[in-house]
């Protein structure tokens, strides 16, 4: 999702056009054929592991039971067992020669198991459209070269721009795929200018799902066991990609919202009338930060991450390495550039750096806070002296 938001912004911010689209696989899993994977495996695993894993893959059965009546056994012959921690690696390897499809940097693709979103940058409209349907065709093409079934009519679309566009369906095998003004990436999701609006209403109407079965269930059990309901069922399902979506662009409106949320939340699980509970009182029990603190925290430590898992320097880190400045007098300082002045170019990862800015920690109770703060520095500060 950071990586797909990433390259929206910074080409928004030139002034460039993005669609993207996700095509639609039916059993996904259930279709990966042996025969196809076998010679991938071979390019990148040593051979006795290729047996063990060819082993998994073949020989296995099934048979139907109903109403006690059982059918004869029979092998499959395709398929990757659902629920294995082998079966999203070997289905990403299995797709691994998707990427032959990125022909140049206006081209982007990104995959986790079987969702893949390709997202296809242009000067304007008309040019993205065009390189939509000749990438679509060509993937198209590979996925039913490998065994995959994909229905292109169900296919999502979607441009991205700063202004509004006039937009018409793009056409694929005789089939016409109309744009949306929304597409969901794992569950988030992206509007056509990037402003999170319909993801904050969606979530809004969850939130509101939950806490009222958050007021109905602490009838029942005590404020410690509450705790931790409301950090798993709300906090958990409210901040999911939390990176993504709240960051310096939300608005005021938007801010409002999420607060509303966050205290709703804390005062339905206290049923203690004997006094009033104030904001910082809620926060204090709960243990809970606001949600801009949570915001500031939680991109500088995704930027961090980020650049500790991109030491190889794929772009998203050089971007991260040219947003640190590192003071030459005093070189255990660090700070962040903001590069861009555009609302939009405040979504990129380099430019969130400039959150470590404002950050504070005065809401982690029985925290030190100063070493807090220290380690979340030295952190990024020791892995990018080097590099610069």
């Amino acid at each position: 999702m950071l990586e797909i938001q990433d390259f929206i912004s910074s080409n928004l911010d030139n002034g460039r056009v993005v669609g993207s689209y996700s095509l639609d696989l039916s059993a996904a899993f259930d279709l990966l054929r042996p025969d196809v994977l076998y010679p991938i495996l071979c390019e990148i695993i040593p051979h006795d592991l290729i047996a063990v894993l060819m082993d998994f893959l073949s020989r296995r059965t099934y048979k139907v039971e109903v109403e006690g009546i059982k059918s004869e056994t029979r092998f499959l012959k395709v398929g990757c067992e659902q629920g294995s921690i082998l079966g999203p690696r070997l289905f990403t390897l299995y797709m691994r020669k998707l990427g032959n499809l990125v022909t140049s940097s206006d081209i982007h693709l990104t995959s986790y198991a079987d969702d893949t979103y390709v997202l296809i940058s242009g000067k304007d409209v008309s040019e993205v459209k065009e390189k939509i349907e000749e990438t679509m065709l060509k993937h198209d093409d590979y996925l039913q070269s490998i065994g995959m079934k994909t229905n292109v009519a169900k296919t999502e679309l979607i441009y991205y721009s700063r202004k509004t566009i006039n937009t018409t369906p793009i056409t694929v095998k005789g089939a016409n795929i109309s744009p949306s003004k929304t597409m969901k990436v794992l569950g988030i999701k992206f509007d056509e200018h990037l402003t999170w609006e319909a993801q904050i209403k969606d979530l809004k109407r969850k939130a509101m799902h939950v806490i009222n079965k958050l007021k109905f269930l602490s009838k029942f059990i005590n404020k410690d066991i509450m705790k931790r309901v409301v950090t798993s069922h709300f906090f958990g399902m409210i901040y999911y990609a939390s990176p993504v979506w709240m960051n310096e662009t939300t608005t005021a409106t938007h801010w409002k919202t999420l607060n509303s949320l966050h205290y709703r939340a804390l005062r339905s699980s206290v049923r203690d009338f004997t006094f009033k509970w104030s904001k910082d009182d809620l926060n204090n029990y709960f243990k809970r930060a606001t949600p801009l603190k949570w915001m500031r925290y939680t991109c500088c430590k995704m930027g961090i991450n980020l650049y500790l898992l991109n030491q190889a320097g794929p772009p998203m880190s050089t971007r991260l390495r040219r947003s640190a400045y590192i003071n030459d007098r005093q070189p255990h300082k660090v700070h962040f550039m903001d590069t861009s002045r555009l609302k939009i170019g405040k979504q990129s990862l380099a430019n969130r750096l400039s959150s470590m800015k404002t950050i504070k920690f005065d809401w982690a109770s029985g925290i030190d806070k100063h070493k807090l703060r220290i380690e979340l520095k030295k952190t990024f500060v020791d892995s990018v002296i080097p590099v610069l």
